[in-house]
């Protein structure tokens, strides 16, 4: 069925639709009453609430023929419509909403500890990522690129638990910490999609501790470890796929290839239809009518000649194989079933064994996380959809629980910007000439010789001297003929993604630090309590200048009044003799409930806090402070504000946390 969609539609509207067609699917010619698997979608917010419509509004019957398969697996979500119909998220859209959402300063909250695009990228430089290679990752220009997306995901998941970099501050460990922990989901989300070794047991033990992870880190986080609306699409994707395999098993289906689920065919087929088209990209529904029949009989081909089939660049994503860091294969283009290697035999599949063991994949890894599983099974209603007892989907949800990954906006983009990727170009321009002419006087003879050139010490065709050199340079070009003639970006509203990391590759993180402030740096600041101001401890987030967000600013720039900065606040009690062995720091940070200020710049003291020496590698490391240097910061802080200032100092409530307490509490 062929629909025109003005985008105005609601969700009442479009649910229609999608019933006409459910039920067309359901009573074509001889086959009636066909099983209608699931309702697939990438995200849209209109289109997934009139899924939610169709496909949450009752519980499996106990008489269906997968209930006694699906029944055992505790927290599954067990809500489906007529006839058994659920929903899915096209996975490689979730990818993209996962990367894009990283990208964002809002941050993702793990475990007390919240990290930031500006975090991500000091971690990843600290492991020896390159410039070229962050400045891909987190390029805002490109938010429809799966293999972009996939990249630093992949990146992310690859950290070490323990960082290389010696004697790293508290902020940096902890930050580590949580971002291993969110590379955990990240593996287990991704990885049974691209590993062509996983049988299909396999790949349900993944997608089960994804989804037993994601729920006891919302349980705990809320939207502040992800916005509610893509961990609700994470859980339905999830939770479908456990529904397909049961209703597969029950309709005696030989085989599942869990790639085949999404949208992905349906990009396909629009691929083959864009093709077809020529230079127009756009087209009108009566175009459509006309030549998706013609689309069809392509897929048939492709289908037949799976060697002629090459999957469209932006979807396309490598095999990996089973090493624990998501090894890229070489020897796979692209995923298709028959390049599936593992066992996808359907009556192989345990459901309930295979999800008992994604739980006790993360029980294994997190001892601590055994008993809070066993807390929240007593507790009412708990599921994947319901970490509360409430189910999450069509809720009404507060202003500030917005799902930004599915925002295509960015902000404006930096001229300086445009300036450094001129330059960049010019730079790969007279970089390649050069080599060409140190060259050119050895290359006499004829033969192979005389096509190679030496690059980064290595000696290599003229070709790859270029696709390494200008690999991180591509962006994507307007889909409007006429602006892409003009050289304009498809989102050309996107803004620069990093700051500074140039002199912090070249100086290294030490050698700034002694003069700029960096993401994770101590500092100091007041708040207000109880009438009073009183000095606070925390750690940074992020910074602004100008409104434009910066990796590394110089102190003296604080007094700006274009300067704003996010800290952390960490809380401050008294030390012990375990703590600090000198007795000379009477004072130690710890963490406390997650609790984020914006200031201005005048209002944040960087400080050289002592840290404490842990009796292990993973030891929590936290900053000793003495009363005399605490009581001499809090004056100078506060000498140094006007009025206005002094009224720009943020306000917190009395709590048993903060202000800081003595011994006997007071």
């Amino acid at each position: 069925m062929i629909s025109g969609d003005c985008k105005k539609e609601t969700s009442e509207e479009h649910k229609a639709i999608l019933q006409t067609a459910i039920d067309a699917v359901r009573n074509k010619g001889d086959l009636i009453n066909v099983r209608v698997v699931n309702l697939s979608s990438d995200g849209e917010k209109r289109r997934g609430s009139a899924m939610a419509q169709l496909t949450f509004n009752t519980t499996l019957d106990p008489q269906s023929d997968i209930y006694t398969l699906l029944f055992p697996l505790v927290f599954m979500d067990m809500h489906v419509g007529a006839n058994d119909l659920t929903a899915d998220k096209d996975w490689k859209h979730v990818f993209k909403r996962i990367r894009n959402l990283i990208l964002r300063e809002r941050g993702i909250l793990i475990n007390k500890s919240h990290f930031t695009a500006s975090i991500v990228r000091l971690q990843l430089i600290s492991e020896g990522a390159t410039q070229e290679h962050i400045r891909a990752s987190f390029n805002p220009k490109d938010l429809q690129d799966v293999r972009v997306a996939f990249n630093l995901l992949k990146d992310i998941w690859s950290l070490p638990r323990i960082p290389s970099a010696t004697n790293p501050s508290p902020g940096f460990s902890k930050a580590r910490e949580a971002l291993w922990i969110f590379g955990k989901i990240l593996f287990h989300v991704i990885f049974p999609y691209l590993c062509v070794d996983l049988s299909l047991s396999e790949q349900l033990e993944h997608l089960s501790a994804a989804s037993h992870l994601g729920l006891l880190l919302y349980h705990g986080g809320g939207k502040d470890f992800l916005p509610t609306e893509l961990y609700v699409d994470i859980m339905i994707m999830i939770k479908n796929v456990y529904f397909t395999v049961a209703k597969a098993k029950a309709d005696g289906l030989d085989s599942f290839w869990l790639i085949l689920l999404g949208t992905d065919r349906l990009e396909e087929l629009f691929g083959i239809l864009r093709t077809m088209i020529g230079n127009d990209v756009n087209l009108d529904i009566f175009q459509l009518a006309e030549r998706l029949s013609g689309t069809t009989e392509v897929s048939n081909i492709l289908a037949k000649y799976p060697e002629w089939d090459r999957a469209p660049r932006r979807i396309n994503l490598p095999a990996l194989t089973r090493t624990g860091t998501g090894e890229i294969s070489s020897k796979s283009d692209h995923l298709k079933p028959s390049s599936w290697k593992g066992d996808v035999k359907v009556k192989n599949v345990s459901l309930q064994t295979s999800w008992r063991r994604g739980r006790r994949l993360i029980e294994d890894e997190f001892p601590e996380y055994k008993e809070i599983f066993r807390k929240m099974e007593d507790e009412r209603n708990v599921t994947i959809l319901s970490p509360s007892g409430r189910l999450l989907v069509n809720i009404p949800l507060p202003d500030d629980d917005v799902d930004e990954s599915l925002e295509e906006v960015f902000r404006p983009l930096n001229p300086r910007t445009l300036e450094e990727n001129g330059e960049t170009r010019v730079a790969v321009e007279d970089g390649l000439a050069a080599e060409l002419d140190r060259n050119e006087s050895s290359q006499q003879t004829g033969g192979l010789s005389n096509q190679l050139i030496r690059y980064q010490g290595v000696e290599m065709t003229k070709f790859e001297a270029l696709k390494r050199r200008s690999k991180y340079q591509n962006s994507p070009r307007s889909m409007d003929r006429l602006k892409r003639v003009q050289g304009d970006d498809r989102h050309s509203g996107a803004a620069p993604v990093t700051y500074g990391l140039e002199s912090l590759l070249r100086a290294g993180a030490q050698a700034i630090s002694e003069v700029n402030l960096m993401t994770t740096d101590p500092i100091a600041s007041l708040l207000r309590c109880d009438g009073k101001a009183w000095l606070c401890v925390g750690e940074i987030m992020s910074m602004r200048n100008d409104g434009k967000p910066t990796d590394i600013l110089d102190i003296d720039l604080l007094t700006e009044s274009t300067i704003s900065v996010t800290y952390q606040l960490l809380g401050l009690r008294p030390t012990n003799s375990d703590e600090d062995p000198t007795l000379k720091l009477d004072w130690r940070t710890y963490d406390i409930k997650e609790k984020v200020f914006t200031v201005p710049g005048r209002l944040i003291q960087p400080m050289n806090a002592e840290t404490s020496k842990p009796r292990s590698l993973t030891h929590p490391i936290f900053y000793l402070l003495d009363s005399q240097f605490l009581v001499a910061l809090s004056a100078s802080i506060f000498e140094a504000l006007g009025t206005s200032d002094i009224k720009s100092i943020p306000k917190i409530g009395l709590r048993d946390e903060y202000p800081y307490r003595e011994h006997l509490g007071e």
